[in-house]
Protein backbone atom coordinates (compact mmCIF):
# COMPACT_ATOMS: atom_id res chain seq x y z
CA UNK A 1 0.00 0.00 0.00
CA UNK A 2 1.44 3.01 -0.83
CA UNK A 3 1.83 5.51 1.93
CA UNK A 4 3.11 8.77 -0.09
CA UNK A 5 0.41 11.15 -1.56
CA UNK A 6 1.50 13.20 -4.68
CA UNK A 7 -0.01 16.59 -4.33
CA UNK A 8 1.65 19.73 -4.27
CA UNK A 9 0.41 22.40 -1.03
CA UNK A 10 -0.45 24.36 -3.48
CA UNK A 11 -2.69 21.97 -5.36
CA UNK A 12 -4.29 20.95 -2.07
CA UNK A 13 -5.08 24.30 -1.53
CA UNK A 14 -6.78 25.58 -4.93
CA UNK A 15 -8.68 22.14 -4.55
CA UNK A 16 -9.98 23.38 -1.17
CA UNK A 17 -10.60 26.39 -1.75
CA UNK A 18 -12.57 25.23 -5.43
CA UNK A 19 -14.87 23.03 -2.98
CA UNK A 20 -15.56 25.65 -0.31
CA UNK A 21 -16.21 28.29 -3.37
CA UNK A 22 -18.73 25.60 -4.30
CA UNK A 23 -20.59 25.79 -1.65
CA UNK A 24 -20.53 29.31 -0.22
CA UNK A 25 -22.20 29.94 -3.96
CA UNK A 26 -24.83 27.35 -3.60
CA UNK A 27 -25.39 29.07 0.00
CA UNK A 28 -25.42 32.65 -0.48
CA UNK A 29 -27.37 31.73 -4.48
CA UNK A 30 -24.14 33.14 -6.08
CA UNK A 31 -23.67 31.41 -9.37
CA UNK A 32 -20.89 33.17 -10.24
CA UNK A 33 -18.70 31.80 -7.33
CA UNK A 34 -20.32 28.17 -7.43
CA UNK A 35 -19.59 28.02 -11.01
CA UNK A 36 -15.85 29.43 -10.71
CA UNK A 37 -15.22 25.51 -8.90
CA UNK A 38 -16.16 23.95 -12.52
CA UNK A 39 -14.41 23.72 -15.97
CA UNK A 40 -17.21 25.37 -19.04
CA UNK A 41 -17.25 21.60 -19.77
CA UNK A 42 -17.53 19.72 -16.57
CA UNK A 43 -19.65 16.56 -16.43
CA UNK A 44 -21.69 16.20 -13.26
CA UNK A 45 -23.31 12.88 -11.85
CA UNK A 46 -25.49 13.18 -9.05
CA UNK A 47 -26.27 9.98 -8.14
CA UNK A 48 -29.75 9.43 -10.19
CA UNK A 49 -30.75 13.27 -10.15
CA UNK A 50 -28.96 14.99 -12.46
CA UNK A 51 -26.02 14.22 -14.91
CA UNK A 52 -25.26 17.13 -17.30
CA UNK A 53 -23.11 20.18 -17.06
CA UNK A 54 -22.72 22.86 -14.31
CA UNK A 55 -24.34 25.39 -15.73
CA UNK A 56 -27.69 22.85 -16.03
CA UNK A 57 -27.11 21.35 -13.07
CA UNK A 58 -27.38 25.56 -11.75
CA UNK A 59 -30.36 25.38 -13.91
CA UNK A 60 -31.80 23.27 -12.02
CA UNK A 61 -30.89 23.10 -8.46
CA UNK A 62 -31.20 27.20 -8.26
CA UNK A 63 -35.22 26.94 -8.27
CA UNK A 64 -35.20 24.27 -5.96
CA UNK A 65 -32.98 25.97 -3.33
CA UNK A 66 -35.31 29.03 -3.35
CA UNK A 67 -38.23 27.47 -2.34
CA UNK A 68 -36.15 26.99 0.80
CA UNK A 69 -35.98 28.74 3.94
CA UNK A 70 -32.23 27.59 4.15
CA UNK A 71 -29.50 26.04 2.19
CA UNK A 72 -26.05 25.06 4.25
CA UNK A 73 -23.53 22.96 2.29
CA UNK A 74 -20.33 21.92 4.14
CA UNK A 75 -17.25 20.12 2.88
CA UNK A 76 -15.00 17.68 5.39
CA UNK A 77 -12.47 15.30 5.01
CA UNK A 78 -10.94 16.07 1.82
CA UNK A 79 -8.84 13.26 0.68
CA UNK A 80 -6.50 14.37 -2.00
CA UNK A 81 -4.84 12.20 -4.54
CA UNK A 82 -2.84 11.59 -8.02
CA UNK A 83 -3.65 9.11 -10.00
CA UNK A 84 -1.11 6.83 -11.67
CA UNK A 85 -2.32 8.83 -15.37
CA UNK A 86 -1.71 11.78 -13.39
CA UNK A 87 -4.80 13.19 -12.84
CA UNK A 88 -6.14 15.08 -9.87
CA UNK A 89 -8.73 13.34 -7.99
CA UNK A 90 -10.57 14.36 -4.57
CA UNK A 91 -13.04 13.14 -2.63
CA UNK A 92 -14.58 14.98 -0.01
CA UNK A 93 -17.22 14.25 2.51
CA UNK A 94 -20.45 16.68 1.76
CA UNK A 95 -23.75 17.75 4.56
CA UNK A 96 -26.23 19.62 3.33
CA UNK A 97 -29.13 20.95 5.04
CA UNK A 98 -32.02 21.91 2.81
CA UNK A 99 -34.59 23.56 5.54
CA UNK A 100 -38.35 24.70 3.98
CA UNK A 101 -41.14 25.60 6.24
CA UNK A 102 -44.22 23.63 6.84
CA UNK A 103 -46.48 25.44 8.61
CA UNK A 104 -45.69 25.89 12.20
CA UNK A 105 -42.63 23.89 11.89
CA UNK A 106 -39.60 23.67 10.04
CA UNK A 107 -38.48 20.26 8.20
CA UNK A 108 -34.81 19.64 7.60
CA UNK A 109 -33.92 17.22 4.97
CA UNK A 110 -30.14 16.78 6.20
CA UNK A 111 -27.76 14.81 3.26
CA UNK A 112 -24.65 12.89 3.56
CA UNK A 113 -22.60 11.88 0.48
CA UNK A 114 -19.58 12.07 -1.09
CA UNK A 115 -17.94 14.44 -4.11
CA UNK A 116 -15.50 12.56 -6.28
CA UNK A 117 -14.22 14.95 -8.18
CA UNK A 118 -11.32 15.42 -11.16
CA UNK A 119 -9.01 18.27 -11.42
CA UNK A 120 -7.47 19.81 -14.19
CA UNK A 121 -5.30 23.09 -14.97
CA UNK A 122 -7.05 25.94 -16.49
CA UNK A 123 -4.62 29.04 -16.95
CA UNK A 124 -3.51 29.28 -13.65
CA UNK A 125 -5.80 27.47 -11.20
CA UNK A 126 -7.20 24.15 -10.94
CA UNK A 127 -11.00 23.27 -11.49
CA UNK A 128 -13.17 20.37 -11.55
CA UNK A 129 -13.85 18.59 -15.13
CA UNK A 130 -15.88 15.65 -13.60
CA UNK A 131 -17.99 15.21 -10.13
CA UNK A 132 -19.91 12.20 -9.38
CA UNK A 133 -22.22 12.71 -5.80
CA UNK A 134 -22.55 9.51 -4.24
CA UNK A 135 -25.69 10.07 -1.71
CA UNK A 136 -24.81 8.19 1.15
CA UNK A 137 -28.18 9.21 3.25
CA UNK A 138 -31.14 11.67 3.81
CA UNK A 139 -32.72 11.95 6.71
CA UNK A 140 -35.30 14.70 7.94
CA UNK A 141 -35.98 16.19 10.87
CA UNK A 142 -38.53 18.34 12.32
CA UNK A 143 -38.47 21.53 14.84
CA UNK A 144 -41.18 23.91 15.72
CA UNK A 145 -40.32 27.13 13.20
CA UNK A 146 -40.20 29.44 16.55
CA UNK A 147 -37.13 27.93 17.27
CA UNK A 148 -34.90 29.03 15.13
CA UNK A 149 -31.96 30.41 17.06
CA UNK A 150 -29.85 28.59 19.73
CA UNK A 151 -29.22 31.61 21.85
CA UNK A 152 -31.53 34.49 22.28
CA UNK A 153 -30.71 37.96 20.83
CA UNK A 154 -28.89 40.36 23.89
CA UNK A 155 -30.16 43.82 23.96
CA UNK A 156 -28.51 46.44 22.03
CA UNK A 157 -26.28 43.82 20.35
CA UNK A 158 -27.03 44.47 16.76
CA UNK A 159 -27.78 40.70 14.91
CA UNK A 160 -26.06 39.64 11.84
CA UNK A 161 -28.80 37.91 9.78
CA UNK A 162 -27.75 35.34 7.52
CA UNK A 163 -28.29 36.46 3.60
CA UNK A 164 -28.75 34.02 0.79
CA UNK A 165 -27.85 37.34 -1.02
CA UNK A 166 -24.73 39.76 -1.68
CA UNK A 167 -26.54 41.30 1.14
CA UNK A 168 -25.05 38.46 3.43
CA UNK A 169 -21.99 39.79 6.16
CA UNK A 170 -19.51 37.79 4.57
CA UNK A 171 -19.67 40.20 2.22
CA UNK A 172 -19.06 43.35 3.28
CA UNK A 173 -15.75 41.92 4.82
CA UNK A 174 -14.67 40.05 1.44
CA UNK A 175 -15.29 43.33 -0.25
CA UNK A 176 -12.86 45.23 1.64
CA UNK A 177 -15.68 47.41 3.16
CA UNK A 178 -14.79 49.58 6.32
CA UNK A 179 -15.84 47.73 9.78
CA UNK A 180 -18.32 49.89 11.57
CA UNK A 181 -17.43 50.81 14.94
CA UNK A 182 -20.11 49.68 17.92
CA UNK A 183 -21.43 52.47 19.50
CA UNK A 184 -20.02 53.68 22.70
CA UNK A 185 -20.83 51.51 26.12
CA UNK A 186 -21.52 54.01 29.32
CA UNK A 187 -20.38 52.66 32.12
CA UNK A 188 -21.99 51.33 34.94
CA UNK A 189 -21.48 52.57 38.09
Amino acid sequence: MRTTYLVTAEERNQIEQGLAAYCRGLDRFDREIALSAFAPSAVLNYSGIYVGSALGFMDWVWPFHEKLELNVHRVANVFIDRTPSGDLVSESYVTSLLRRRDGEIYVDRVGYGRYIDRWARTGDRLVIVERDYVNDLVTELKNPANAARAVAPAAGVPALEPGRDRGDASYRLFSGAAIPQPAPQRARP
